[in-house]
């Protein structure tokens, strides 16, 4: 698939707005596009031949939420999480993915209150704790977005095991030193989906059905799942 331009969209507010009351059919017609990695080139992914075990993926990062509050993994124990890495400038799968966590939430009722969505910026230099604030006005409230120094987002990525980059506007690869006014990020697009012990339970594509994604967050809980 080409590589779309990023920084060709609609503004942030609007767009997630229709996507967040949208819900299931939005993500499920969005299937085309392809979950693993922003704008159909998948980077690295969790693998089980020894290179990068799931039982590897996750661990300690100490960012900054949307509030301007400090954090830590440990603010987070006990719950199940929901992580995701993206960034706000993101066109499509970022919205998608945090529409069909919003999805999930609220189809849990009261036992939201067990499951923090996690959306970490991998654009830290651009996505400030305000617009960070902003952007995720149109979200679930049970989802934090987070922030940090370039080098406390990159500890968090190593935990995860997530890979992204600073491309330009047509694909192009950008070296660590540039810094254009108008790029994007190719990123991993995984929601990573954490039992209350801080384990990998499992992975939700961000364009599969929110029923499919649903279940995995109710087996996570201990909940029943509906039979298919």
């Amino acid at each position: 698939m080409p590589h779309q331009p990023e920084s060709r969209q609609t503004g942030p507010s609007r767009r997630f707005a229709v996507l967040r009351w949208a819900g299931p059919a939005l993500v499920l017609g969005a299937v085309a596009i392809g979950a693993w990695g922003v704008i159909g080139r998948p980077l690295t992914t969790p693998r089980q031949d020894g290179v990068t075990s799931l039982a590897a993926i996750g661990g300690p990062f100490a960012l900054t939420d949307q509030d301007g509050r400090a954090v830590t993994d440990k603010t987070y124990a006990g719950k199940v999480l929901m992580v995701m890495f993206g960034y706000t400038n993101c066109p499509d799968v970022c919205p998608t993915g945090l529409a069909s966590m919003s999805v999930i939430l609220d189809s849990l009722g009261p036992d939201a209150d067990r499951v923090q969505g996690l959306f970490i910026t991998v654009d830290p230099a651009r996505d400030t704790t305000a617009v960070l604030k902003d952007y995720m006005s149109n979200f679930n409230p049970h989802i934090a977005a987070l922030t940090g120094t370039a080098e406390q987002v990159a500890q968090a990525a190593a935990s995860y095991k997530v890979e992204y980059r600073k491309v330009s506007t047509d694909g192009t690869p950008l070296p660590p030193d540039a810094h254009p006014s108008d790029y994007g990020m190719d990123h991993n697009a995984a929601i990573f989906l954490m039992d209350p012990a801080g384990h990998l339970k499992s992975t939700i594509n961000p364009f599969e059905p929110p029923t499919t994604a649903e279940g995995k967050v109710r087996h996570a809980l201990g909940l029943p799942v509906a039979a298919d």
